[in-house]
């Protein structure tokens, strides 16, 4: 598949599913958060900005919501599993290191929706993503599997935000994270340098804030 067919079928899976977001969203209740964090090579020379950024997005984000950090380097990788528990989450969020290999973005979120979030149907499923973009095409992509995942996200009331570090041109890394929080109504900032990292998360930390 190439480039030109993902970005389509992106698009028709918003003009389709788009309308219905606002009535899907499910207030009250209990959050589970998947904090989704690229730790591919590309990361290895941003550390200091993401470990701030994730650090400041804890400090910031209000209320008792359960919490999960994931990595993307290579595979999933699950750094804390759901938890409350803010100490342990800022501790991971300071020891934060790449993993290397490329960023398995796509997979790791159909992963952890299923691992994490689908298990728990008394909580209601937000995605925090904080990734790169180099640019690169991700081979074959798996159009039918992230359209299936987005459905069952919306049908239980999900929400997804996301930051990407990413020069002029853009690959399909944004392109899905970019359709995800449209079709969800969540927040999606673009920057070309990992500096601006950390100022955002604390603004993004506001959105779901907002929603609690």
């Amino acid at each position: 598949m190439t480039k030109r067919d993902l970005a389509a079928a992106l698009v028709a899976a918003s003009l389709l599913i788009g309308p219905a977001v606002s009535a899907q969203w499910r207030p009250g209740g209990r959050m589970r958060i998947i904090l989704l964090v690229d730790s591919s090579t590309t990361v290895s020379t941003m550390i200091t900005h993401f470990r701030a950024g994730l650090a400041d997005f804890l400090d910031e984000l209000p209320g008792d919501p359960e919490i999960a950090v994931v990595t993307t380097g290579g595979q999933l990788r699950l750094r804390v599993g759901p938890t409350s528990d803010r100490a342990a989450l800022l501790a991971a969020a300071r020891a934060f290191s790449s993993d290397g290999g490329g960023n398995s973005l796509l997979e790791t979120l159909i992963e952890a929706d299923q691992r994490f979030l689908k298990s728990a149907p008394d909580r209601r499923p937000v995605f925090v993503i904080l990734t790169t973009d180099n640019a690169s095409g991700l081979g074959d992509v798996r159009v039918d599997a992230y359209n299936k995942f987005l459905d069952g996200f919306l049908a239980r009331g999900g929400r997804a935000h996301a930051i990407v570090v990413r020069q002029l041109a853009s690959g399909m890394t944004s392109r899905i994270v970019e359709n995800l929080t449209t079709n969800t109504g969540g927040f999606f900032e673009a920057v070309g340098l990992p500096n601006p990292v950390p100022k955002i998360m604390r603004t993004l930390a506001g959105y779901v804030a907002a929603d609690q």
